[in-house]
């Protein structure tokens, strides 16, 4: 079984319900068609600490990500808000990203 976690903006928790994700993730549309078929434990719902600090001077995101990894999380799906309109990833986001892809995490770009 393919154990998946989605990482959201926090910023976006001013409007974002998560239903948009998770509606994407339990009809297996956008980022999750991959997955049409397959049995996936959907691990966390987890949003980002914070903008203005890098994943290494954020102790909090640390532990979040490194909570991913203990529960043997496989790919993190980072959501839609977290793209500028143009479609560039938000630089603490990218920090986290990395920071996952080097601990072997597979991390794909789409949720919804």
């Amino acid at each position: 079984m393919k154990k998946i976690a989605m990482l959201t903006c926090l910023k976006a928790n001013e409007v974002c319900t998560g239903s948009g994700c998770f509606r994407a993730f339990n009809n297996r549309e956008g980022g999750f068609e991959p997955y049409k078929g397959d049995d996936v434990e959907l691990t966390a719902f987890a949003r980002c600490s914070n903008c203005g600090k890098m994943t290494e001077e954020d102790p909090g995101m640390l532990k979040k990500l490194q909570r991913l990894l203990d529960v043997g999380t496989q790919t993190v799906h980072i959501g839609v808000c977290a793209k500028a309109k143009d479609g560039s990833h938000c630089r603490f986001m990218q920090s986290h990203a990395d920071w996952l892809t080097d601990h072997g995490v597979e991390v794909i770009w789409k949720t919804h």
